[in-house]
């Protein structure tokens, strides 16, 4: 970033506060974590046969509502690589191959991050099965997908990524005025200059707009939202299933030891509040046999093979 952007920055946001706090915690915080011993294992270096991925889920919150509404499976605690989706991806899987995997994602940054030839075969949900009155991927769908997947692949490992707890918040318990747009959607379907257009619970609770019982009843209830799919595939899916998440959310902890609350999940932070998520570990029967195969080929790319051969032989233009 050139001097004078920097000084317009500054210039546009110098009473704005999230913005001083954002650029804080990215270009000082994060920058102290770097040089912090930071005990994480990547998921993939775990035992597991079905990984779900519940996204933006502290351990805390995935504790309490389990303590009410248990699931099958013992339930523990990791360490999260990073504290963002994207630095999830990067840390977990970076550039390497995963021939045995396949990945059901309602994220779209699964796609936009990563290349499909990474895994033996993609299913992009956030593509074809958004739910545009909710506003994301309904757990339903997620499951139904994850299920499928399970029966076409089985002798691949499955990681099924859901949106829950992450925002939107559309379980029975919402906000006042809460509807957020996934810009990243929007993005990975080819609008480049499509934005978010509100403000996060999490900003929004920075900005005393609501109340930490608030947003926190709120995030519960989307995290409760996913539980009944989440039951249905520790229940019906062969072999060692584990849930957990990328990372957390922070509701205003401080990342010490700097004075400073956070909000939300600005990568590199490494607070207990983004990183302590959940493992819940539960077996039926037999584990799975997997084998690594080479990458499936993609609809759209045998679809462009296709038109590219039919144009060679004059059948199209």
């Amino acid at each position: 970033m050139g001097v004078s952007h920097a000084l317009r920055e500054i210039r546009r946001n110098w009473s704005d506060r999230t913005w001083w706090r954002k650029r804080f915690l990215t270009h000082v915080v994060a920058r102290y974590y770097d040089f912090r011993p930071h005990d994480a294992t990547p998921v993939t270096e775990r035992e597991w046969d079905t990984l779900l991925v519940l996204d933006a889920c502290r351990h805390d919150l995935f504790r309490e509502l389990f303590d009410d509404r248990p699931l099958p499976g013992v339930l523990d605690s990791r360490t999260a690589v990073e504290t963002g989706t994207p630095g999830f991806l990067a840390e977990t899987f970076g550039d390497r191959t995963f021939h045995d995997i396949v990945y059901v994602t309602g994220n779209p940054y699964v796609s936009t991050d990563l290349d499909a030839e990474q895994f033996h075969a993609v299913d992009e949900v956030w593509r074809d099965g958004w739910d545009d009155e909710l506003g994301t991927v309904h757990p339903k769908t997620m499951r139904d997908r994850t299920l499928a997947a399970a029966e076409n692949y089985p002798e691949k490992r499955i990681i099924s990524h859901f949106l829950q707890p992450h925002a939107p918040f559309v379980g029975e318990t919402r906000l006042p005025g809460d509807r957020e747009t996934f810009a990243v959607r929007e993005r990975a379907l080819g609008d480049s200059d499509a934005t978010r257009s509100v403000r996060t619970p999490f900003e929004r609770l920075e900005a005393g707009e609501l109340t930490r019982d608030e947003v926190w009843r709120a995030y519960r209830s989307n995290l409760e939202f996913a539980f009944p799919a989440v039951r249905d595939l520790l229940e019906e899916l062969d072999g060692l299933t584990a849930v957990t998440s990328d990372h957390g959310n922070a509701l205003g902890e401080r990342a010490l030891p700097f004075p400073i609350r956070v909000y939300g999940h600005p990568l590199g932070v490494l607070i207990p509040a983004l990183t302590e998520v959940p493992w819940l570990t539960h077996q039926n029967g037999e584990r799975r046999e997997v084998v690594a195969e080479p990458p499936e080929r993609r609809e759209q790319e045998v679809a462009d093979e296709t038109a590219a051969r039919l144009r060679q032989l004059g059948y199209a233009e």
